[in-house]
């Protein structure tokens, strides 16, 4: 069970632990302040251009300069909510952090590096977007300081976020060398109960972040689009596997535990009503000289950890039987097999020390 006890034990432990939270609590501040600006100027700027009055202007595949405003206004529309999604990243990562250091996860530390590191991508993405459109506005009579200002500040973010990233992944590698004999100590030397241990605790890492991926980005995504479009029946059929993200994510986790194969078959057929969602989203972020670059990489990263987690969630489900168990437990349950199995020691010992009188 976890307690601030033990959460403080754990991120004091060595210099290397103190030092992978502090740098994750930087990270997590100074890029939040750096989005948070960047947020209120495109937002700024988009209220100085004409709002787009029909979908028809976002659709056209005509390049005429008249319409470089309108889209402008509904592209930095956009990036308001990619501004909020990485902002909704970092605290997560964050959050993140702590788990893997609590819980001395190697795979979740390492996980962590990779997903930093595509972070740095997408920021670097969010520079070349922000350029194009500051580009095709100064051939406008619309003023673009703020846009500019903008671009700016997004240069600096991607280079603070390279060097968080660089500087993460190599505490990464330190605190992945710190838990190195955590599994052995916890399971033993039966490398085959070893092998299914990390396939689970990959499962849990693959579901652990198909919070973001999943449900966050679909959040975001959903008040963008459903406050511009309205209700329609693709709208419905997001809302409804939106609401059943998290509840599902955490239904996966206790039917691995349980060891509960019709549990984990119901997850997988979610995880595809999943996939289907990301396609409907993935069509409506296409629109002729106007993507939304940003959001499709992150709906492919989702699409990605959404098979992850089903070709996991399966082989997870083909190790059920085979004495697993007891090391996947945690909270209530893990204490009642903990006390029930001291108290079969105690009564082996105690039956090993009688004398037979017969």
């Amino acid at each position: 069970m976890v307690t601030a006890t033990k959460i403080i034990d754990r991120v004091t432990e060595t210099k290397w632990s103190k030092l992978y939270i502090s740098m994750a609590t930087c990270q997590c501040v100074i890029i939040i302040a750096l989005q948070a600006s960047i947020c209120y100027l495109n937002t700024y700027q988009a209220h100085l251009l004409p709002e787009p009055t029909t979908d028809s202007v976002l659709t056209a595949s005509s390049t005429v300069d008249d319409y470089i405003p309108l889209r402008a206004a509904d592209r930095l529309g956009r990036i308001k909510w990619e501004n909020i999604a990485f902002m909704g990243f970092q605290v997560w990562f964050l959050g993140m952090a702590f788990d893997a250091t609590v819980y001395q996860n190697t795979a979740e530390i390492l996980a962590l590096a990779i997903l930093n590191v595509l972070c740095s991508i997408l920021g670097a993405l969010q520079v070349v977007d922000g350029v194009k459109w500051l580009d095709r506005l100064l051939h406008t009579n619309y003023s673009v300081d703020a846009l500019a200002m903008a671009e700016k500040l997004e240069i600096t973010l991607s280079v603070v976020i390279l060097t968080f990233a660089v500087i993460m992944s190599f505490l990464s590698y330190q605190m992945s060398k710190q838990f190195g004999w955590n599994i052995y100590k916890k399971i033993g030397a039966d490398v085959q109960i070893q092998k299914m241990y990390r396939m689970f605790q990959f499962f849990v890492l693959a579901l652990k972040i198909d919070v973001f991926t999943q449900f966050m980005v679909s959040v975001f995504y959903l008040i963008q689009f459903a406050l511009k479009q309205g209700i329609m029946w693709e709208t419905i059929i997001q809302v409804i596997v939106t609401i059943f993200i998290i509840p599902f994510l955490y239904f996966a986790r206790s039917a691995g535990s349980a060891e509960s194969k019709p549990k984990m078959v119901l997850f997988i057929v979610f995880e595809c009503l999943v996939l289907f969602h990301f396609a409907l989203i993935f069509s409506q972020t296409l629109q002729p000289n106007n993507n939304w670059y940003t959001w499709i990489c992150l709906i492919w990263i989702g699409v990605a950890f959404a098979l992850v987690s089903c070709v996991l969630g399966v082989i997870c489900m083909r190790n059920f039987g085979k004495g697993l168990k007891p090391f996947v437990q945690r909270g209530s349950v893990k204490a009642k097999m903990d006390i029930e199995s001291n108290n079969l020691q105690k009564h082996k010992a105690h039956e090993s020390w009688q004398i037979d009188d017969d």
